[in-house]
């Protein structure tokens, strides 16, 4: 892990008491005010035990800077950012660093819009915080405190409310439901949400407090006991969260973890049947997509990793639907940003509708095999040089928007520098196992000519 304050499109995250405290979250937040129009900031966070510390932090260096702050307290990402959307607020800050370990922590800066900052922007932020260039208010125009109790309610009754979702088609299933939000935000508004579509709910530490009990990152290899406790009732299927609640990961009714790469390929089925458009994808996503968006005629953007860029180029094309293959759905007609308890209900939306099992669903979907790793970085990412490496591959194509991709007629590989963590990301995908670990083995042999070169 990295040893500094790791910035990015999102924002800043760092390990508590190490690289991000009390202190740089009061520098960040008021080089934020400094940077936003005026109006009042929405702040919200996750429930990991340093959350609670540093939203005071955040809310202080607001207040402190004139701006009059909308608390909604615990809450999931996705509530935050509508919260920020349906409000006057110029902007808002979450408190929350997603699927990273409970050591850490971070903040996700929202512009007025609930959009993560253009990058624009947060290098305008990130340009004040180093320069210290605080809009400090004087003793008589520090901002004020409200308290948002009905987030949460809002952000539910607004997936409920979509046309996309056949609520009664849904209720008349009987759907049951074993939901795992590793007692992070989403653990309030899911068994709610669930719950008012008609499903039976059992809940897998589902308590608010922050205990997470497995990697906070929802895949497959950290689903073991989601996926036993599916295996062991009548469950059509498992949900798992991350701690902020912006991604999805699935467990069939067999008690099998699958790819969180189906998650994001089950909510384009749902929508693109019933409604026509492009789709828009990151680069590491899974050609399933391709193969899904295929059979409607659909087009498919691909563009660099991160929530910020997706959305932003969504916005540019009116996508319908899009996201990440980290289990992070986006559908812009709720709001464009990743949203776990969306991608519940679009999932129980294609099971109603289908009636088919989730096995059955993803037996349909075109075999791909992905695998995904991180290696620790031992020295400089020098894009050049490493394509200089992959040509001798004979790839059919590279590309470098972000890090390298080399794409061959039996599959690809991704190299690129985490935006979140102090390692490099090897991801492959080929039609089997052996092709995407012989894939991945490719590109690790990359990074080792790489390093050993330095």
């Amino acid at each position: 892990m990295s040893d500094q304050l790791l910035f990015s499109v999102a924002g800043a995250r760092g390990i508590v008491g190490k690289t991000i405290d009390p202190d740089v979250v009061t520098r960040l937040c008021a080089a934020f005010s400094r940077v936003l129009p005026e109006g009042p900031v929405v702040v919200g966070r996750d429930t990991r035990p340093s959350g609670e510390s540093l939203a005071h932090a955040a809310i202080g260096s607001l207040t402190a800077c004139g701006r009059d702050v909308i608390d909604v307290g615990i809450a999931t990402t996705p509530t935050v950012e509508l919260a920020t959307e349906y409000s006057d607020a110029a902007g808002g800050v979450i408190v929350t660093a997603s699927h990273n370990p409970v050591a850490w922590n971070a903040l996700k800066f929202l512009d007025a819009r609930g959009l993560f900052l253009s990058p624009a922007l947060g290098a305008r932020v990130f340009e004040a915080y180093e320069n210290e260039t605080f809009p400090w208010a004087d003793g008589r125009s520090c901002g004020h405190v409200t308290h948002d109790a009905g987030a949460t309610q809002n952000h539910l009754d607004a997936i409920v409310g979509l046309d996309v979702i056949d609520v009664e088609k849904i209720r008349a299933q009987n759907l049951h439901v074993v939901l795992d939000c590793i007692n992070g935000a989403g653990s309030v508004i899911a068994p709610q949400l669930l719950e008012s579509l008609g499903a039976r709910v059992t809940c897998v530490n589902c308590t608010p407090n922050g205990d997470f009990y497995r990697d906070p990152e929802p895949r497959p290899e950290h689903l073991s006991e989601l996926a036993e406790r599916v295996g062991k009732e009548n469950v059509h299927v498992g949900f798992a969260a991350d701690p902020d609640a912006d991604r999805l990961a699935l467990v069939d009714e067999t008690g099998r973890a699958i790819s969180e790469e189906y998650t994001l390929a089950l909510a384009v089925d749902a929508v693109l049947s019933r409604t026509p458009g492009d789709v828009v994808v990151n680069l590491s996503t899974s050609s399933v997509i391709d193969a899904v968006a295929a059979r409607y005629g659909a087009t498919v953007h691909r563009t660099p990793v991160g929530e910020a860029h997706v959305v932003a180029k969504m916005l540019d094309c009116g996508a319908v639907i899009g996201g990440e293959g980290n289990g992070g759905v986006i559908y812009p007609t709720l709001h464009p940003g990743r949203d776990a308890p969306l991608g519940m209900a679009l999932i129980l939306q294609i099971l109603a509708v289908t009636g088919r099992t989730l096995s059955d669903l993803v037996a349909k979907y075109p075999p791909f095999v992905i695998t995904k790793a991180k290696v620790k970085r031992r020295g400089a990412f020098d894009t050049e040089r490493i394509c200089g490496y992959i040509k001798r591959l004979n790839p059919d194509t590279i590309d470098v928007r972000d890090g390298v991709k080399a794409l061959f007629a039996d599959g690809w590989f991704h190299l690129r520098v985490s935006n979140t963590e102090g390692v490099v990301r090897v991801i492959a995908e080929a039609t089997d196992r052996g092709g995407a670990k012989a894939l991945a083995d490719r590109a690790r042999r990359v990074l080792d000519e790489l390093w050993a070169g330095t």
